[in-house]
C-alpha cells in the first residue's frame, strides 16, 4: 500500500502548481499593461508640448519681411538656424539682404533667432523693411536666387524638428 501512496500526487499539490502559475502569469500581463500605459501617457506628455515653427516671406508694396511663427502648443528652443542664398552660407540675414541689393543702407529691422525661446502663439520678424524701394529691390532679387532658411530647433523634452517654411521634418540640431 505505501507503493501506491508515493506515485500519486496529492490534487492539492497539483491545484497549489496550477494557481501559482497562474499567478505569475497575472502579475506578468499587470506589469505589460503598465508598461504599456506608461509609454503611452510619455507620448501624451510630449505631444502636450509639441513646438511647430514656420516661416513664410511677405511681399506687398510697401512692405517685405519673413515672420517665424510657433503655431504649436509648447515653447520652441531654437537651436540652430542656417541661412544660404545659392547654396552659399551667410552668417546673419543682414549680410545675405546686403550681398543681395549691394547696400545696408535702407530702412530695415533685423531680428536674431540663435538660442531664442518661442512661446505658442508667437511671432518674430527676421527681417523687415517698410521701405517701398527696398522692399520691391529685395523681393525682385529673392526671385532670381534660391533662398533657404533651415531653422533647427527642440521641444522642453529634448525631440527636435527643423522647419525650412512650412515643412516642418524630425531631425536632431546639430551645432
Amino acid at each position: 500500500m505505501e507503493e501506491e501512496t508515493k506515485n500519486t500526487t496529492s490534487p492539492k499539490r497539483d491545484i497549489g502548481l496550477w494557481v501559482g502559475i497562474m499567478a505569475i502569469v497575472i502579475n506578468i500581463i499587470t506589469v505589460s499593461v503598465y508598461m504599456y500605459q506608461a509609454n503611452i501617457m510619455q507620448a501624451q506628455q510630449h505631444a502636450s508640448a509639441w513646438p511647430y515653427l514656420e516661416w513664410l516671406p511677405s511681399f506687398n508694396e510697401e512692405t517685405y519681411y519673413i515672420e517665424i511663427t510657433n503655431n504649436g502648443i509648447g515653447p520652441a528652443i531654437i537651436k540652430n538656424v542656417v541661412i544660404e542664398l545659392d547654396g552659399k552660407p551667410f552668417p546673419t540675414i543682414d549680410s545675405l539682404f546686403v550681398q543681395l541689393i549691394g547696400t545696408s543702407h535702407f530702412p530695415h529691422y533685423v531680428s536674431t533667432l540663435q538660442n531664442r525661446v518661442m512661446p505658442p502663439g508667437k511671432s518674430i520678424r527676421l527681417f523687415q523693411t517698410n521701405s517701398e524701394k527696398g522692399a520691391y529691390a529685395i523681393y525682385n532679387e529673392m526671385q532670381k536666387h534660391e533662398f533657404k532658411l533651415s531653422i533647427c530647433y527642440e521641444s522642453i523634452y529634448g525631440d527636435a524638428w527643423t522647419s525650412m517654411g512650412i515643412e516642418v521634418t524630425e531631425s536632431k540640431c546639430v551645432k
